[in-house]
């Protein structure tokens, strides 16, 4: 692998989504991926199960699960528990298929009193399961064995690989999978080859397509501003037509046109100011303000 590359994913796994367009502030799941020595597929076969110690010293909540297949590290074969340490207590049932992020216990000195009863725990929360049901949860699954694939095998154009799962996970049409993609999208954009020509061009055909939400959409164009061959305006002005006859992210469309010197954008915020709706009016004449 050449310096570039191993500098390139060195950024990529360090890095951590940051605030742009659109907030987004939960852990994406490459970040779980990257932070996670075992990464498997499992099935519940508990709904949470309460442990307590023989004198009554302890206690501890916890699931026991079977594993399915081990996408990354060693995971334990057959069924095993772990228990849960987060804020926000995930949402688990019994014959649910997920994702499970796993540390050992034996590494944290503040479990020393559960390592010999449980060798496992998971730092995922309440909206961090990635449970895997039905056509979303296999989708899910094929971007999560890409993002452990890409962490351990040697690859010869890493912003290509990872230009080709941000795309497939904004394609997917499973929404937790495209926020992701728009966060990780503000981290590495700037990291060489992940917006060439080539990545701007399939970048760009996503933010026209209708089958990709408005939200996601405006994001898309709002991160791609500026980059070689990508003309904003015209899309942002589309956007704003659909985000007014729809309704659908119509907020966020009007903060972005009030930053904007776009004389269309303006107009139409003009036009919002005196819509019959009374927070559309409030946040029109913030935006012109702005």
């Amino acid at each position: 692998m050449t310096l570039r590359s191993v500098v390139l994913l060195c950024a990529l796994w360090l890095a951590a989504p940051a605030p742009a367009h659109v907030l987004y502030g939960r852990t994406t799941l490459r970040q779980w991926i990257a932070q996670s020595p075992v990464v498997a597929v499992v099935e519940f076969e508990s709904d949470v199960q309460m442990w307590r110690a023989d004198d009554a010293s302890d206690r501890q909540e916890y699931f026991r699960v079977r594993a399915l297949e081990t996408l990354r590290g060693e995971a334990p074969s057959g069924s095993f528990e772990f228990f849960p340490h987060a804020e926000g207590f995930p949402g688990f049932h019994a014959g649910d298929r997920a994702l499970l992020f796993l540390e050992p216990t034996s590494k944290r000195v503040e479990f020393t009193t559960l390592a010999a009863r449980f060798p496992w725990f998971s730092a995922q929360s309440a909206g961090s399961e990635w449970t895997l049901a039905g056509a979303g949860g296999e989708r899910i699954l094929a971007v999560a064995r890409r993002w452990c694939s890409l962490r351990e095998t040697s690859v010869a154009d890493p912003a290509g690989a990872v230009r080709a799962i941000l795309l497939a996970a904004l394609g997917s049409g499973v929404a937790r999978l495209q926020d992701d993609a728009i966060a990780e999208l503000v981290g590495v954009r700037a990291l060489p080859g992940v917006l060439d020509a080539d990545g701007v061009a399939a970048f760009a055909a996503l933010a026209d397509a209708p089958e990709l939400g408005l939200t996601h959409r405006l994001a898309l164009v709002r991160l791609l501003e500026g980059a070689p061959g990508f003309d904003a305006p015209p899309r942002l002005r589309a956007l704003a037509r659909e985000a007014g006859a729809q309704g659908s992210g119509l907020s966020q469309m009007i903060r972005v046109a009030g930053a904007s010197d776009d004389p269309e954008l303006r107009s139409w915020l003009g036009a919002l100011a005196e819509d019959p709706r009374p927070w559309v009016r409030r946040e029109a004449l913030a935006a012109l303000g702005r």
